[in-house]
């Protein structure tokens, strides 16, 4: 917390000083006549010199707050403001849903070529009328089927199904009225130009995995990004207090100016202009001080929006609790650069950003082809069921037996029926133009990645540069500014007692106590440019080994 300032000592009154050579015993007696004449003289005027001297015996408030009314405050340390930044910040909050995202477009590109489990089971009743003696007026089915199917990283389309139907009728001259078939079939689809190999049909899967990894850095660069954020801005509010600290300070010594200047109109010591200047520096001050309260405030509401906090209409505002560190050693620049090059979130996401396009453009450069694709597949059947014996004029048709599933599918397994296909289909598009396309579309966007990366390669670079100037001028700036702070206290000291001595004017130490305000400022704004330099070199050159701890 800045500590408060204390109090000057009220301003000594200024002596009476006669001009060189003056002969007093007769100048008395005339002063007592004017004095006395000026009095007694009657005019229009007489009631506003009233009111201004009335006016000018109004005693001016010296204290430290001059009346104003104490704000609640909340202290806060930075690390406070880290942790709730972190917990609350919509901009951390955006990037864990970006990763969020990437994490389910990745599982979704990666779903394709998961086996897939396929199983149905149906039963089938028909009625129909009959037109023939030996048509089946009633038929039943009932069908169960399962197989499996996968995608290999190859392009290999495969399925194996299994199925068994059950068929019963009421056809009079059927010699099997119930049925019982069973299948088995292996298929498969192998691309032979486009869509094979892995570039062509896992190219999507890469690229949203490069994507994922660059989602991870993004979330790491917008927390190191916060916390620089949040860090800059608890310092805006230091710098804030501080000089809001110094005003009320520099307002109470124009307050206690004007007072001993009333004092000393009062004494016939000074003239009105005296006291006019006084008063004017006083107001400047008064005006100065309301626009420092407006920044305390503005930087307390800053601060609690980087934190992603909701700054309540007349509740506390934060106030901060440490005090902005020294400043710290700067390594060499090439140190630095190397640093960045090689652990930049922002640079490495920018990398699997590259990868994801080149990998997508593999995919494109696959799939430029006409689609030559070889088929086939495999399988048996068996049949089974209940049978019977059908007498038809003078001749036996049929036996009876009853077989179950187990015989039909004995007859699938030992390969009595076997069947299979294979051939080749060729799609050439005339025109040929969409995949031919796609292809440079997608070597279009891999060429921008590709100087996208460059672009922020060399914009780190400059940043780090630029970071590693200011961190060590502003070092510099910040002693030469502490020397000007203390050389302008030892100006205002020295023309405070002149000023009691008689030997300056009140218009020079009006000067003087702006110029000493003003360093001051000057003060704190160095040291929060200090602060903000040595926090944007950590954002550009700390490594990501140490921010995934």
């Amino acid at each position: 917390m800045i500590p408060r300032p204390s109090i000057p000592l009220p301003i000594d009154e200024q002596p009476l000083r006669w001009p060189p050579g003056t002969k007093r015993g007769w100048l008395v007696p005339l002063i007592l006549a004017a004095c006395l004449g000026i009095a007694g003289t009657p005019g229009p005027g007489r009631e506003a010199s009233a009111q201004e001297s009335a006016g000018e015996a109004s005693e001016p408030d010296t204290s430290y707050l001059a009346g104003e009314a104490e704000t609640s405050e909340l202290g806060i340390s930075l690390e406070q403001a880290q942790r709730l930044a972190a917990a609350g910040s919509p901009a951390t909050r955006a990037a864990l849903a970006a990763l969020r995202t990437a994490r389910g477009a990745r599982m979704k590109e990666a779903g394709p070529f998961d086996p897939v489990l396929i199983g149905a089971s149906e039963r089938l009743s028909a009625d129909t009328p009959v037109t023939s003696p030996f048509a089946a007026s009633e038929s039943r089915a009932r069908s169960l089927s399962g197989g499996i199917s996968w995608l290999s990283p190859i392009g290999t389309a495969a399925s194996v199904t299994l199925s068994q139907v059950q068929l019963e009728t009421n056809a009079p001259f059927s010699t099997l009225p119930r049925e019982r078939h069973a299948r088995a079939r292996f298929d498969f689809v192998q691309p032979l130009l486009q869509g094979f190999g892995p570039a062509a049909t896992r190219g999507e899967l890469n690229a949203a995995e490069r994507e994922l990894e660059a989602a991870e850095r993004t979330a790491e660069a917008a927390a190191l990004d916060l916390g620089a954020e949040v860090e800059n801005a608890y310092w805006e509010l230091y710098a804030a207090e501080r000089d809001l600290a110094v005003q009320r300070l520099q307002r109470q010594r124009a307050a206690v100016f004007l007072r001993d200047q009333l004092s000393r109109s009062r004494a016939g010591v000074v003239g009105p202009g005296a006291v006019a200047t006084a008063r004017t520096f006083l107001a400047q001050q008064e005006a100065s001080l309301i626009d420092k309260r407006i920044a305390v405030g503005s930087a307390s509401d800053r601060l609690a929006q980087v934190m992603g906090e909701s700054s309540a209409a007349g509740g506390p505002r934060y106030h901060c609790l440490d005090e902005v560190p020294g400043p710290s050693t700067v390594e060499p620049l090439e140190v630095m650069l190397q640093r960045a090059i090689k652990g930049s979130p922002s640079l490495l996401a920018a990398e699997q950003a590259v990868l994801a396009a080149r990998a997508r453009a593999r995919q494109a450069a696959g799939n430029a082809w006409p689609s030559l694709e070889a088929f086939g597949g495999y399988g048996g059947s068996g049949l089974a069921g209940t049978g019977r014996r059908i007498v038809f004029g003078t001749d036996t048709l049929g036996t009876d037996f009853d077989t179950g599933f187990g015989d039909a599918w004995s007859d699938v397994f030992d390969d009595r029926n076997p069947d299979w296909n294979l051939g080749i289909r060729v799609r050439m598009p005339i025109g040929w133009r969409s995949d031919r396309g796609e292809r440079e579309r997608q070597a279009g966007l891999y060429e921008q990645a590709q100087e996208s990366l460059r672009a922020r390669r060399l914009a780190l670079e400059t940043d780090v540069r630029r970071a590693h100037r200011e961190a060590e001028l502003s070092q510099r700036a910040l002693a030469a500014m502490r020397d000007l702070v203390e050389a302008a206290e030892e100006q205002a000291r020295i023309s405070r007692l002149e000023y009691q001595a008689g030997r300056s004017t009140a218009y020079a130490l009006v000067n003087v106590e702006t110029d000493l305000a003003e360093a001051k400022f000057g003060e704190s704004q160095m040291l929060v440019r200090v602060a903000r330099a040595a926090t944007e070199l950590r954002r550009l050159t700390t490594p990501v080994s140490r921010r995934t701890q």
